[in-house]
């Protein structure tokens, strides 16, 4: 994940590639090539507050007929002549007029202030001659950018050649903070030669409320495939281990686990570790050596001669529940003890249940049933024996006796309703060595004799392995989408581990697998070569692996990392799917540009062929440390990612899966939040759940005067045997929007219609509301029910929500 922070250096274009480093770098203007900054100029509008009439926006010099006043000027290689022009004019007295007759990167802006969220157009009028854009991918045109040129919000279409006075109108929706830049482009990322001309700016905020959806019976391209609403999972801090059932930290005594990430220091969760218990001024304690079980180390207390006592050790912070049965595992040995070894579930001194094992001088596996006679949420598991002596502790484990295939019951079924269709697992730990330690052999088999690992700081718990991991998305009903490590690996390492999974237990690795206690195959179907990779290295390599993949199972389908231009040179002929990450996906304009450049990418080069795009991990951030990390358990964030879902669906003929990230704990990112014994779920959960279960599979083409994605932002969608509209609205504005809705392509007289609903219930106002132990629901999913009295009808979508309505068809 934390490399997608680096994903503009493989940017499919150059302007992809600027924008990238802005808005995934975070980098400020100085980081930036020089070409793709312009200077701040004074002039702004007034900001408004919602409710407010709706403002006229003023240009400084909108019509250039004070030169070029209140505009900067920036200029990469030769300087052109920038002029007004009196004869050649579409407004006023005169036009601007940019010439070179040498390669020139030239262009020009202003800064406004208007107001965050809301939707624009602008116009702008261009006229050119002999334009030739040598190497600039902008050019004859105007864009809106972010604040300072950090980043592209929306562009005009291009103009070359000899072109008359055109009209260029841009819809745009201003960025948070307000402040808004536009750029007018004589040739922009890159250089051109010949004359534009340029007059007659306007900039209007756009009113939605009067005008009509009409959700047509035209199909946009492709079908919404379910995978689009797949979830991820990878290695990281105490992201797998709050999903596993196990109640004990650290079972092997490998030591703490510093955390290489924070979202609050103060208060995010930490294991609790294992504390010397009883009689402590007595007892040495030492991690050994010498034949550990496991890892690299055992635990070793001993207690040298005097009078008797009782010492051991014990960890808080376990949650139990009445009469729900644990199974409590230890290896154990010892040397010179009179007596038995005592484990206790107790808080304080009130015991809730309690057994005794006779230790030899050998490792021997030891089981007891803990039945607790209470609930408690912090309780204490101690072991203790009575000195003099030496015991010898390794693979502690409680693991109660609901659990499912060693997964946490609430944690599967929560994910079950979710319906997330495929869930991948990769990540920084596998190829990234200073975030994770992960081999995938090390993972599989005894769960007693696997080697313990870190990922990001986090101590990983020997049990949930690779092949757990499979088995979780078997149990909620998911496909699951192994990413496979590149970095110090060959093809042969590739195919083995596809042999392992997928192979008859006549091959090598299948024969392990069948050891291992699984006879027959997995037969997973998705398989993705290293994470977040791109460079010459890894598209010199990538066919060799693949092919070896291929080898082992014909029938896989496989994914490379990045989109570039060399991925598909060297391994077009197998890779299936090629996988951005969109880190940025509040900013839709920027990801829908990246989706449309990687189609372009595919196009050019996979020509007939059938290469689609997963967006194998995508949220709002990647990055974002420390408390502004909160954004993303808010409703605001649930917001987000439901206009990301309206895009998907509006290109549902290029992507075909999406993985969200992440799905549990993951310092904010996780869309279902545990402690030791709950859980619950972020707005964003519901919003991915409701696009699950009620959207259609076929997208449907909806006709408005303004854009689909200004507010409300909408797709439409048909089930797949044609009985049902699925209209899903996002308005996360400040304000209610009430739009006319016309269904008459789909009925000839009014219905109730079901209706949900995603929506704070506080009705506070504040898009940073969310979910919490204390209250799990203040931002869920209501159903009601609308009378519409005809097939046109006017719905009223509160502000801050996201609204399915759904329509039967007759």
């Amino acid at each position: 994940m934390i490399n997608s922070l680096r994903n503009a250096a493989f940017g499919l274009v150059a302007m992809l590639a600027v924008e990238d480093a802005a808005l995934r770098l975070g980098a400020d203007d100085s980081e930036l090539d020089p070409t793709r900054s312009l200077a701040s100029a004074d002039a702004t509008a007034p900001a408004m507050d919602a409710g407010t009439e709706m403002p006229r926006i003023q240009f400084a010099n909108a019509g250039f007929e004070s030169r070029t006043d209140g505009w900067s000027i920036h200029v990469y290689g030769a300087q052109p002549e920038i002029e007004t022009d009196t004869r050649i004019v579409h407004e006023g007295q005169q036009s601007l007029r940019v010439s070179s007759t040498d390669p020139s990167d030239t262009a020009l802006g202003q800064e406004l202030m208007l107001r965050a969220g809301r939707w624009y157009r602008f116009r702008g009028w261009v006229r050119t001659r002999s334009l030739v854009p040598q190497s600039a991918p902008v050019c004859g045109t105007f864009q809106i950018q972010m604040p300072g040129g950090a980043g592209i919000i929306a562009s005009g279409a291009n103009h070359r050649g000899n072109t008359d006075w055109t009209e260029v109108a841009i819809e745009f929706e201003a960025p948070p903070g307000g402040q808004t830049r536009i750029a007018i482009f004589f040739a922009g990322f890159g250089k051109g030669t010949g004359t534009a001309w340029f007059d007659d700016l306007k900039l209007e905020e756009v009113d939605t409320a009067g005008e009509t959806l009409r959700i047509t019976r035209d199909f946009l391209p492709g079908k919404i495939n379910p995978l689009q609403y797949g979830q991820f999972i990878e290695y990281l801090c105490d992201l797998v281990p709050s999903m596993w059932a196990e109640k004990l930290y650290d079972g092997s005594f490998e030591g703490p686990s510093p955390y290489k990430f924070a979202f609050l220091r103060e208060t995010d969760f930490r294991e609790k570790p294992w504390h010397p218990y009883g009689a402590v001024n007595r007892a040495d304690y030492v991690l050994d050596r010498d034949r550990p079980v496991s890892g690299g180390v055992a635990q070793r207390i001993s207690v040298k001669g005097g009078a008797p006592c009782t010492v051991g050790l014990a960890q808080d912070g376990i949650a139990v529940e009445k009469r729900t049965a644990c199974d409590f595992s230890i290896f154990l040995r010892q040397s010179g003890i009179k007596g038995s070894v005592k484990v206790r579930l107790h808080r304080e001194e009130r015991e809730l249940s309690s057994a005794t094992i006779e230790p030899g001088n050998d490792w021997k596996k030891f089981r007891a049933r803990l039945i607790p006679l209470e609930t408690e949420i912090n309780a204490t598991l101690s072991i203790t024996f009575n000195g003099p002596g030496t015991l010898w502790l390794d693979n502690v484990s409680l693991m109660p006796e609901d659990n499912v295939g060693g997964w946490r019951r609430d944690v599967v079924t929560a994910v079950k309703e979710l319906k997330p269709g495929v869930i991948r697992f990769g990540g920084s730990a596998l190829d990234d060595a200073n975030l994770g330690e992960f081999e995938w052999k090390d993972t599989i088999g005894d769960p007693d004799r696997r080697k313990p690992f870190r990922a990001w700081g986090g101590l990983q718990p020997t049990g949930p392995g690779l092949e757990e991991i499979v088995r979780f998305c078997k149990l909620v009903e998911a496909e699951p989408l192994i990413c496979v490590r590149f970095s110090k690996r060959k093809p042969e390492d590739a195919a083995e581990q596809v042999q392992y999974f997928n192979g008859t237990a006549e091959t090598p690795l299948g024969r392990l697998r069948v050891k291992n206690g699984h006879a027959e195959p997995y037969r997973i179907k998705f398989w993705q070569v290293g994470n977040e990779r791109a460079g010459a290295e890894y598209e010199t390599h990538l066919g060799a692996i693949c092919e070896a993949m291929q080898a082992a199972d014909p029938s896989i389908t496989l994914f490379s990392s990045y989109p570039t231009e060399g991925v598909l040179k060297q391994a077009g002929a197998w890779i299936r799917y090629v996988c951005p990450h969109q880190y940025d996906c509040a900013n839709l304009a920027a990801c829908e540009r990246e989706l449309e450049a990687t189609r372009e990418l595919i196009g050019k080069h996979e020509a007939g062929k059938s290469v689609k795009v997963a967006v194998t991990e995508w949220n709002t951030t990647a990055g974002d440390w420390g408390p502004r990390r909160a954004m993303l358990w808010t409703l605001e964030n649930a917001l987000a990612c439901s206009r990301y879902h309206n895009l998907l669906h509006r290109h549902a003929n290029l992507v075909e899966i999406a993985n969200r990230s992440n799905l549990v704990n993951s310092f904010c990112s996780g869309i279902i939040q545990t402690d030791n014994h709950r859980l619950y779920k972020t707005p964003t959960y519901y919003a991915q759940q409701l696009y699950a279960t009620h959207a259609g599979s076929r997208p449907l083409k909806i006709e408005s005067k303004v854009s689909v994605r200004a507010p409300p932002d909408v797709s439409a969608t048909l089930s797949e045997d044609g009985s049902v509209v699925a209209l899903l609205a996002v308005n996360a504005t400040l304000d209610d929007i009430t739009r006319p809705i016309d269904l008459s392509a789909f009925g000839e007289q009014g219905q109730e219609l079901s209706v949900w609903t995603l929506a704070d219930r506080g009705r506070s106002g504040q898009p940073d509301v969310t979910n919490s132990f204390g209250d799990p629901e203040r931002v869920a999913l209501v159903e009601s029910k609308f009378r519409a009295v005809g097939v046109k009808f006017k719905y009223q979508f509160r502000a801050l929500t996201l609204t399915l309505l759904l329509w039967r068809v007759k």
